[in-house]
């Protein structure tokens, strides 16, 4: 697989046709921007359940709270209480002392488990949470990549007015998109870090509308 969110020199030049822009040194300070962008949002698709390129597995809250609850939260409770001191008979050795090693610190142990399902319990609230006010991994993690593709464009390159574009139906393609500077500069940029080629229209009219959002 291609590695994601280099911006390297090829990137930079089709940037360039793209964007219209020729000022070296704001390119130079916008891919820098870039690079720590892509690297943490690389890091955080890579690491985490969506269904951007390089992501470990695609999976929803309700799933990933139900997993969690399932796999790690319940059987943890039911070990930590099998290693109360008052459950310390059930794992007599005797007659086969000499076979065994000293059983772990449970003091430990139990610190240990307490940590995971106190981690793993608010994690669990936390999905709900996210479920309970509407959101999904997938659009919530387009919609922050964006919003710091944005940041960054109007930062460096301020003269890069947004605009929607117009439909035209490009020569290598079988379907219309908008084209325009703005929305193919936008673009390119978001393909770099995902993976992806979206039309991205939605957020696009939100920095045509008010081209201050969310800056």
């Amino acid at each position: 697989m291609k590695k994601l969110a280099q911006f390297d020199d090829a990137w930079m030049a089709a940037f360039r046709d793209k964007s219209g822009v020729s000022d070296e040194a704001a390119l130079t300070a916008l891919r820098a921007d870039l690079l720590e962008i892509g690297a943490r949002y690389r890091r955080i698709i890579e690491t985490t359940p969506t269904d951007l390129v390089g992501s470990p597995f695609n999976k929803t809250l309700t799933q990933r709270a139900e997993w969690m609850q399932v796999n790690v939260v319940n059987p943890a409770q039911k070990l930590l209480a099998a290693l109360a001191d008052d459950q310390k008979a059930w794992f007599s050795t005797w007659p086969y002392e000499h076979e065994f090693d000293m059983f772990p610190d449970r003091e430990r142990m139990r610190a240990d488990l307490d940590a995971v399902i106190a981690f793993s319990s608010r994690l669990v609230r936390n999905l709900k949470g996210e479920q309970k006010g509407d959101a999904a991994t997938n659009q919530e993690l387009r919609f922050y990549i964006f919003m710091e593709i944005y940041g960054a464009v109007r930062k460096h390159l301020p003269r890069l007015t947004p605009k929607q574009g117009v439909y035209a139906k490009l020569d290598d393609e079988n379907t219309k998109r908008r084209v325009d500077p703005f929305p193919e500069a936008i673009r390119h940029i978001y393909a770099e870090i995902t993976g992806i080629d979206e039309q991205l229209v939605r957020l696009i009219q939100m920095c045509v509308k008010d081209p201050d959002w969310h800056l």
